[in-house]
């Protein structure tokens, strides 16, 4: 099968975005739930995420997911040569390996009679010059006008209903494709299990139950008033940075942190 480098690395969409700022759907959410975070990291470049265990098994699982819509089959040495590679001692590669095979399995049973037409689509809308918003897409069906997400999560069941977070990042998809004149009427949120089988009882000694993984679909309808919400939640953080690039004096009321507040420059005596 063909080698892919980048089916485990997030698509930036340089090609695309052209050095213009790119509110990142992913992060819609932060920037009003933690707004000086979202300055810190995304205007001032101070740290940030930079995964764990968690979020790398979630890399795998949807990297094999990208790797059987576009070319049918697996690379599950590729899977595991990069797993291998992880060098970040928080992150229990061992974990890792033990799980993906069978996430990615029921995931995988889920997509062959769910096949997205395409996936990891970047798209990207500027909303002021040089400021636009996008993301990487999961999944999108053309004629269903629908788009999916892949979750993977350690709950032993999964969640029922959208997220804050993950309500803004797939409704800001949505409304980036509407600009682009394509409609789209669903968001689902597709969560794969991680499970849990085989465990012992540390009191009794008994076999607890098992939760094998499982696939478990979440819907969000798209309509006219929650594309109006999500429209005009871009265009403040648009105008927010706008601001924060030609207004430094009041970066610290954008940011809501005082820390980041101009010092006055010092008088010079003549």
């Amino acid at each position: 099968m063909t080698k892919k480098d980048d089916y485990f690395h997030y698509n930036n969409g340089e090609a695309v975005t052209k050095g213009a700022f790119r509110i990142s759907a992913s992060q819609v959410s932060k920037f009003f739930d933690s707004t000086s975070q979202w300055y810190h990291e995304h205007l001032l470049g101070e740290g940030g995420f930079t995964g764990n265990t968690a979020s790398n098994l979630g890399t795998v699982v949807h990297a094999g997911i990208e790797m059987f819509v576009t070319e049918g089959e697996v690379d599950y040495e590729a899977i595991d040569a990069h797993i291998n590679s992880i060098k970040d001692p928080e992150v229990d590669t061992y974990d890792i390996l033990n799980n993906y095979g069978c996430m990615l399995d029921v995931a995988l049973s889920y997509v062959e009679s769910n096949m997205p037409d395409m996936v990891e689509e970047f798209v990207f809308h500027e909303l002021l010059p040089g400021i636009g918003v996008g993301g990487s897409i999961d999944a999108r069906y053309v004629a269903k006008r629908r788009l999916k997400d892949w979750k993977t999560t350690a709950a032993k069941t999964a969640p029922t209903k959208f997220s804050r977070n993950y309500w803004f990042q797939q409704m800001t998809y949505a409304w980036v494709l509407k600009q682009k004149g394509i409609t789209i009427d669903y968001i689902d949120l597709v969560y794969i299990t991680k499970g849990e089988m085989g465990r012992v009882s540390e009191k009794t000694g008994k076999p607890l139950k098992d939760y094998p993984p499982t696939v478990t679909v979440v819907t969000e309808e798209v309509t006219e008033s929650s594309l109006e919400l999500i429209g005009s939640c871009l265009q403040i953080i648009a105008e927010s940075v706008k601001a924060w690039n030609e207004q430094p004096e009041i970066r610290h009321l954008l940011a809501q942190d005082s820390r980041v507040k101009t010092k006055p420059k010092p008088i010079l005596f003549k």
